[in-house]
């Protein structure tokens, strides 16, 4: 999964902001997010030996792939929009959105997978919320942060590239 800038294409609608990069990388996050939402119509149908593959498959993407992702943005993109409107706090009900998705990520990987209602309540659940999370990010942060002088967009952009080299992969 690659965080830093030219990892993932642009479109050319978002082409020339400074968020179009981390806009491409939110479509290709929600296309596996989407498939959360098509599990939890599976799991019920499905064998047990199955259901635990594509729960196990849910969790492996949610904590592989979500999770860093969700850690990246607070230490670049939060940090730099709470810089930008001059308070930290700006974007505590981002993370607090994060601390919510952690918890239901844990719930998920501790439910017993013979109960298929709470998997369901899981799985559309965590579908739902991290959905909305990136609306949020989308309509609220990302123009914040593209609305910034240049010289700050692209000190930030620079903490982007640098940390793209420490602890995220370009695996998908």
């Amino acid at each position: 999964m690659g965080y830093a800038r030219g990892t993932v294409s642009a479109s050319a609608e978002n082409a020339g902001i400074p968020t179009a990069e981390f806009r491409a990388e939110h479509r290709h996050l929600m296309a596996h997010v989407d498939r959360i939402r098509l599990a939890g119509g599976e799991v019920r149908d499905l064998p047990p030996g199955e259901r635990a593959a594509l729960v196990t498959e849910v969790l492996d993407f949610l904590r592989g792939t979500l999770l860093p992702h969700a850690e990246w943005e607070e230490q670049v993109l939060y940090t730099a929009v709470g810089e930008l409107l001059g308070d930290a706090r700006a974007t505590a009900a981002m993370t607090r959105d994060h601390v919510a998705i952690g918890r239901m990520i844990e719930a998920l990987g501790e439910t017993d997978l013979a109960d298929i209602a709470r998997l369901q309540e899981l799985l559309y659940g965590l579908h739902a919320l991290i959905g909305t999370h990136f609306r949020k990010e989308e309509d609220l942060q990302l123009p914040a942060f593209d609305a910034a002088p240049p010289e700050v967009t692209a000190r930030v952009l620079e903490r982007m590239d640098a940390l793209a080299g420490h602890g995220h992969s370009d695996d998908r």
